[in-house]
């Protein structure tokens, strides 16, 4: 066995607080409290992302390094030569967006000007490739040989997307050959149209990677059972063996025990999307219509952006009578919020191959989850493993006398054991266990 030092290289980190940091930030967390050494290379500017400073007491005596990140815009370019601070954050903070017309609403993109479209054009055509993180990669790659001369570092871990977190693995592997090269994929990429670009030339390149990596690396992580079974299929079995499924885990820190007090609502949580559709609205607000028992929609996430696209997307507006909106919370808060509910809601139309943060969440929390989701989708099989589904149809009336039982029986019996594999702690250790083998 190797030294227990470890390379965390992720441009997704604390005090950033979205879906795509927390999978490195528990494995960060974790792997100190059992006994390894992981060193954290990440980006130096967070751009687009809320912040939450409490995320980096949980990493207290983690080394972090923190390399020179220039964003390929406008904005980057502006910020670099200027000083000033025009990230989301510090714009949310002067209240930006409360003034501003932009939105993620299906009318967005009808509204660009010529301008906009233009730029728009400049970026996913050669500023935005393989991805916008490319000009992290030299001063990532830097600081990661020296750390691994310093430090005697035996074990490399990336995370993916981005691409260029692969094209730095693939760099450091090459300078490294004896550094074992742990790549682990949140999400499947070029084969899901949403995790690639839809432009031929940036496609290729994007996919060029993606396959290096595979081939080059000492093990894959996928975060979904399904994302391994498609690259079994991809790479016609090669490389199977080497491709191992680990859930993502809930931070044990932050369990919260049921609730005595459950509150009459669904919580949704995180950023509403227009791919999933307003069904739910239409549903809740027939149920209420129809029943004595009276129940709210509670959506947890950025408040201006959830707020604007679903009032601008419901038709019946009085349907927005039966739901709460509440802005982002840190971790611990939200977890209050989930187990508070009678229910979570999962909304996915069309991804039957993602294992979803929130659902990570909820089994976890064993909650039982509502669930609008495809027939065979990688989240109606955890959560039916789970025994905590709640599966609608998209159908009004069947649905309709789902929630009715729903609401009346409102008991379910969590598979325990294995809603425990969804904690942080178990993450940590199927890692270590693959590793330790390497």
């Amino acid at each position: 066995m190797h030294n227990k030092n470890i390379l965390i290289i992720t441009p997704f980190f604390a005090p950033e607080t979205h879906a795509a940091v927390f999978r490195a930030h528990k494995l960060v967390k974790y792997l100190k409290r059992e006994g390894w050494k992981p060193i954290v290379i990440t980006v130096d500017t967070n751009y687009n992302y809320n912040e939450d400073v409490t995320l980096l007491m949980d990493l207290e005596g983690v080394e972090i390094h923190r390399t020179k990140y220039i964003e390929p815009s406008f904005r980057g370019l502006y910020m670099w030569l200027s000083g000033k601070d025009r990230t989301f954050k510090t714009l949310k903070a002067e209240g930006f967006f409360k003034d501003n017309d932009n939105s993620n609403s299906i009318n967005y993109k009808s509204k660009l000007s010529i301008r906009q479209r233009a730029y728009n054009f400049l970026l996913e055509n050669w500023l935005n490739v393989p991805d916008r993180f490319w000009t992290w990669k030299k001063s990532a790659i830097k600081s990661a040989n020296k750390l691994i001369k310093e430090n005697n570092i035996h074990f490399v871990y990336t995370t993916m997307p981005p691409f260029t977190t692969g094209n730095i693995g693939l760099e450091i592997k090459k300078q490294n050959p004896n550094v074992k090269w742990i790549a682990d994929f949140r999400d499947p990429l070029t084969t899901v149209l949403r995790n690639h670009s839809g432009i031929d030339h940036v496609y290729f390149k994007q996919r060029k990677i993606k396959h290096n990596v595979i081939a080059k690396s000492d093990v894959v992580i996928t975060a979904s059972l399904a994302h391994k079974n498609i690259l079994h299929d991809i790479f016609k079995g090669e490389y199977f063996e080497k491709i191992h499924f680990i859930p993502t885990g809930l931070d044990n820190d932050f369990q919260v025990s049921n609730s005595d007090n459950e509150e009459d609502t669904i919580l949704y949580s995180g950023e509403y999307l227009i791919e999933n559709g307003f069904y739910i609205f239409d549903l809740i607000t027939q149920y209420n219509s129809k029943s004595n028992f009276k129940i709210k929609l509670k959506i947890i996430g950025n408040k201006e952006i959830n707020y604007k696209i679903i009032k601008e997307n419901v038709d019946n507006i009085k349907s927005l009578e039966d739901v709460d909106f509440l802005d982002h919370l840190p971790q611990k808060e939200l977890y209050k919020e989930i187990v508070k509910a009678k229910a979570c809601l999962l909304i996915s139309e069309g991804r039957w191959w993602c294992s979803f943060a929130k659902m990570v969440d909820y089994i976890a929390l064993k909650k039982t989850v509502i669930a609008l989701v495809p027939e065979i989708s990688e989240a109606k099989t955890q959560l039916t493993k789970a025994n905590l589904g709640v599966f609608l149809t998209n159908d009004i009336d069947q649905d309709l006398v789902i929630l009715t039982n729903f609401f009346k029986k409102s008991e379910t019996k969590p598979n325990i054991e294995f809603c425990s594999s969804y904690l942080a702690t178990s993450q940590t250790k199927s890692f270590i266990k693959i590793i330790s083998n390497l």
